[in-house]
């Protein structure tokens, strides 16, 4: 057989670098494509997980708002007071009276009685005149409507757009829905569970404690 040339050589290997090549080539657009759809199921996922767990803040709030609404007509009924029924007095036995013997009539005896002139009755003495009983003042009322509650939640422009930016990730709807539950509540303690409960875990708000004491100083001042 006779040996290659140097030329045909350098042909052969350029042949099976071009092959090495496209084998590569073909290699890499595989497994670009897997990654892409391994990405994209992922961000899917991503995205049922997210909505899942809005829907579930969505309820959590929505039965904290229940709740507190119910305790507070509970407070209401109980603040009111109940009709007292007066109880009338033991009545007091009569002792019985045994009939007393009639006596015997006597004889009537005729006395001079002197003639004396008639004598005026004494002049009535004019009852004083009572004043009629002023109307008691309504008594005021006991709790806070939710309207005066949450009208004391004065919140400036400037405040808002910071809240709802860095403390609720923009969502205008959620930081309304957990104005509106927080204006529900009867004290501080009782804003203080619901937020632990209905909002920290969804919103991280140690990135912006400056702006969190402002927004928390404007709850707690309804109960000062």
């Amino acid at each position: 057989s006779e040996t290659p040339t140097p030329a045909q050589i350098q042909a052969i290997y350029q042949a099976w670098l071009a092959a090495q090549k496209q084998y590569l080539a073909s290699q890499l657009a595989e497994i670009q494509r897997q990654g892409e759809a391994e990405m994209a199921q992922k961000g899917a996922a991503a995205l049922a997980a997210s909505e899942a767990q809005q829907a579930e803040t969505l309820r959590l709030a929505r039965e904290a708002v229940a709740a507190a609404s119910q305790a507070a007509a509970n407070q209401a009924s109980l603040a009111s007071p109940a009709p007292s029924t007066a109880t009338p007095p033991p009545t007091a036995a009569v002792p019985s009276i045994s009939p007393t013997p009639s006596p015997e009539p006597a004889t009537p005896v005729e006395v001079a009685v002197p003639t004396a002139s008639p004598v005026a009755p004494p002049a009535a003495t004019p009852e004083p005149v009572q004043a009629a009983p002023s109307p008691a003042a309504p008594a005021a009322s006991g709790a806070k409507s939710v309207n005066a509650r949450y009208a004391g939640l004065k919140v400036g422009l400037n405040d808002r757009v910071a809240f709802v930016k860095h403390l609720f990730n923009g969502e205008d709807d959620d930081f309304q829905r957990v104005v509106a539950a927080l204006a529900t509540m009867e004290s501080k303690e009782e804003c203080e569970t619901f937020l632990e409960n209905a909002v920290y875990g969804d919103y991280d708000w140690s990135q912006k404690p400056e702006i969190a004491e402002r927004f928390l100083a404007l709850v707690y001042a309804r109960f000062e």
